[in-house]
């Protein structure tokens, strides 16, 4: 049949009325497109009018699952901190599909003139899975267009790769279900122009020529005895304790103190010296420190 009303062969229908049932507006025509922004399941309504007398409509309806995009778990996709210049790099992947977790399946029928599983209903064929297993892929230096495309994030290679510039590369993982849902991350790889051993040495691994110095450690032995110079000079500084106990020793002047009875005596040491008589210009001066005594009168 034909949709045009000029067509000898035309159905009737004058009007064609979709709602994909997401609140999106309604479409008119015969064949229209639609694409659904959120995942989820929807019912699909199309309302048709005849030309006929009061043009009468018909409604049928179709329930379609929008795909939900795989969720990526991977953190770090060579489980190192750097590969080496030339190393064969295990690229590790993982991610979940929300659809095959809630037990979602989804089937296509290639062909539906044709009754491939003998069922007597040539439209409900399941020639082709649409909720298997994931589909990862890689792009191992987002910063180079390889297939020349003009896209520089979907040169998609498999199998072992190596990276023979060393530097910070940007990789991509991209993975996809089924229906062609796809998500993606991007990961830097640091990669080194030589390999590090930063293994602690044991002393196996140390040589004669580890312990004896040469001109290369001439700079460090002068360090060390620089630093090992002022630490003595440090340590042989007098802290106040010590200068306290000098300028005592020198304010007693005790030459030697001798027990008897398990007390010292009063005479068992020198006697400090006795205090000098200041004249009289120096008891008027007040540096000298000399205080004049009270005197009262007697009644």
């Amino acid at each position: 049949t034909s949709t045009d009303p000029s067509d000898p062969e035309w159905n009737g229908i004058v009007s064609w009325i979709w709602d994909f049932g997401d609140a999106s507006p309604p479409v008119h025509g015969p064949v229209v497109w639609h694409a659904y922004e959120i995942p989820g399941t929807y019912t699909i309504t199309l309302t048709v009018v005849d030309g006929f007398e009061g043009g009468e409509t018909n409604i049928t309806s179709l329930t379609v699952h929008v795909s939900v995009a795989p969720t990526i778990l991977t953190r770090d996709p060579i489980s190192a901190d750097y590969v080496g210049l030339g190393d064969l790099v295990l690229l590790n992947a993982s991610a979940t599909d929300a659809d095959l977790t809630n037990g979602i399946e989804a089937w296509l029928d290639v062909d539906a003139s044709d009754d491939s599983d003998g069922d007597g209903d040539p439209a409900n064929d399941r020639d082709r899975s649409l909720t298997g297993p994931l589909t990862v892929r890689w792009d191992l230096n987002a910063m180079d267009d390889t297939n020349l495309d003009g896209d520089y994030r979907n040169d998609w290679l498999w199998g072992n790769q190596t990276w023979n510039q060393p530097g910070e590369i940007r990789i991509v993982m991209q993975v996809c279900d089924g229906v062609g849902v796809c998500s993606s991350e991007d990961y830097v790889i640091t990669v080194l122009a030589i390999q590090e051993d930063d293994r602690p040495m044991s002393l196996a691994d140390l040589t004669w020529s580890d312990l004896v110095p040469d001109r290369k450690s001439g700079g460090l032995l002068a360090l060390v005895a620089t630093v090992l110079l002022l630490g003595w000079l440090i340590m042989r500084q007098k802290d106040e304790d010590e200068l306290d106990a000098e300028e005592m020793l020198e304010t007693y002047d005790v030459a030697e103190v001798e027990v008897e009875g398990g007390l010292p005596g009063m005479d068992q040491h020198n006697p400090p010296p006795q205090p000098k008589y200041l004249t009289v210009e120096e008891r008027r001066n007040k540096e000298s420190g000399y205080i004049r005594p009270i005197r009262t009168r007697r009644r």
